[in-house]
């Protein structure tokens, strides 16, 4: 199972590639990257206390339950769902839509990274 450093480096691989991407006209892709660099830093603190879940379902409850993820709970599911919306119901992202999951991802990776001792 990935570690905590293992996940936020995957983390980070994420976000600069959604940077790149969110440059072209694929701003889907971008947040779906985006989301899946939030999903890292999310396991990244589940990995901290033993939970290492390989599916969404098995995710959420993890994440509303315990006491530094919940707080960012909300800004994750909207990342998720923008995610979901661009790839299963060809949503076509606008740059509002990157903006907001640039608002979301925001203060999500910079809560997990103070909790974690990352700058």
């Amino acid at each position: 199972m990935p570690t905590k450093a293992e996940h936020i480096s995957k983390a980070e691989l994420n976000e600069a590639f959604a940077d790149t991407v969110s440059r072209t006209s694929y701003l889907d892709w971008a947040v779906t990257v985006l989301y899946y660099a939030a999903l890292h830093y999310v396991d990244s603190v589940l990995a901290v206390s033993g939970e290492h879940p390989t599916k969404h379902k098995d995710r959420h409850p993890l994440i509303r339950t315990n006491a530094t993820l919940r707080t960012i709970h909300g800004e994750y599911r909207t990342l998720e769902t923008l995610s979901w919306n661009a790839r299963y119901g060809a949503m076509a992202i606008k740059p509002e839509d990157w903006k907001q999951a640039q608002d979301e991802f925001g203060p999500l990776r910079a809560h997990i990274r103070r909790h974690l001792g990352f700058k």
